[in-house]
């Protein structure tokens, strides 16, 4: 192999590799675009209210019983 082959050779990985890529991203728009972009994808739409529970479902982590409070 002649140094020109490898070097062609190269080129056409690192066109393939950036096509691959450039491909994936223009998906990931396109499904955006057909789906909508997810609504809770900020870190800022959760509140931690502190005992495990969000402002969406107050008090779900007090509803779970443990097994003494099932058996009393």
């Amino acid at each position: 192999m002649t140094n020109c082959e490898a070097t062609m050779i190269d080129v056409l990985y690192i066109a393939v590799f950036v096509a691959f890529f450039a491909l994936m991203v223009a998906f990931v728009y396109w499904c955006d675009r057909i789906i909508g972009k997810n609504d809770a994808s900020s870190i800022d739409d959760i509140d931690d209210i502190g005992d495990g529970s969000t402002a969406e479902q107050p008090g779900s982590a007090s509803t779970v019983k443990t097994p003494q409070e099932v058996t009393s």
